[in-house]
């Protein structure tokens, strides 16, 4: 029986109000939440206690987050990426190599459990539906290896948690992916499709998984989001009162909060009334905690 979970009331942080709200990755080590504006070029750092965010301006258009620890994280741009230093603000570019960013842009990005950096690609231009995006897996030495392609906007993924299945997102025309995921080398096998969103009214988003292996998801155009069983039935609904979540991370002391970004893009003057929340960061409190991210092992030698 699908449970709607309406009586999980939704927090919501006014501290910033995102154009595009993306990337939520928690830091236990600092028990904040780090999050990015792609319109206005912004990171955010969200830190529960004491009910605090602090802003800072990015160099370049961001897409997505690896932690590195100690405030320190690797942001991936459109054409690009960049470590910034959260505390002084400090920023530097560095390059991940195999990319051919004349043809494709950066898009979501993620972890495994060995610290390698899983991130897809879309077409530069915004507005297009070529299916050119591909899946990379960059390693330590910041070197890039196409995994799969054919997307068109390779978007969240995340892991089973023995870590042997990898969920991706295709956001356009709406799908997600399961591969089997072999740990130890980092390759992919066995590709089939998890769930359809055709004909369903709204698209996947960004997605996480959960302690007991529900696969969690932003349902852009929505108003809502979902879990799903590892057998690919749908287990919960949370309503949400802005029709376009993003993505989603698990966070606080115990990982029972569930994060929600959300977009206030093209909506229209009077949707962003009604809308009220729509772009702020939304806090939900679950029964099933999730797991915890992995930092990207990126060789400084």
């Amino acid at each position: 029986m699908i449970m709607e979970h309406r009586e999980s009331q939704p927090r919501f942080i006014p501290h910033h109000r995102a154009t595009l709200g993306e990337g939520p990755i928690w830091a236990a080590d600092e028990q904040a939440l780090y999050w990015i504006d792609i319109h206005q070029d912004r990171l955010i750092r969200y830190a529960p206690t004491p009910d605090r965010s602090e802003v800072r301006a990015l160099p370049h258009r961001p897409t997505s987050l690896a932690l590195l620890g100690n405030g320190r994280l690797l942001v991936s741009y459109k054409t690009g990426a960049g470590i910034v230093d959260f505390a002084s603000g400090q920023h530097c570019d560095v390059e991940i190599h195999g990319v051919d960013f004349t043809r494709e842009a950066f898009n979501d990005s993620a972890c495994d459990s060995l610290g390698r950096l899983w991130i897809g690609t879309r077409d530069p231009a915004a507005a297009a539906a070529a299916a050119v995006g591909r899946l990379y897996r960059v390693d330590a030495d910041l070197q890039a290896t196409c995994v799969d392609d054919g997307f068109v906007i390779s978007n969240g993924r995340a892991w089973s948690p023995d870590g042997c299945t990898l969920y991706h997102t295709d956001s356009v025309p709406g799908r997600i992916d399961a591969y089997d995921f072999d740990v130890v080398s980092g390759s992919l096998s066995q590709r089939r499709v998890f769930l359809d969103y055709r004909d369903s009214g709204c698209r996947p988003d960004g997605c996480t998984v959960d302690a007991e292996g529900g696969l969690w998801v932003a349902e852009v155009e929505g108003w809502r989001v979902a879990r799903y069983l590892p057998t690919g039935e749908l287990d919960r609904r949370i309503a949400l009162p802005f029709r376009k979540p993003s993505s989603v991370a698990f966070g606080g002391p115990d990982l029972r909060t569930l994060f929600v970004t959300s977009v206030t893009a093209g909506l229209t003057d009077q949707e962003r009334q009604d809308q009220a929340h729509a772009g702020m960061l939304t806090a939900i409190d679950v029964d099933t905690p999730g797991l915890a991210e992995h930092r990207f092992a990126l060789n400084t030698d």
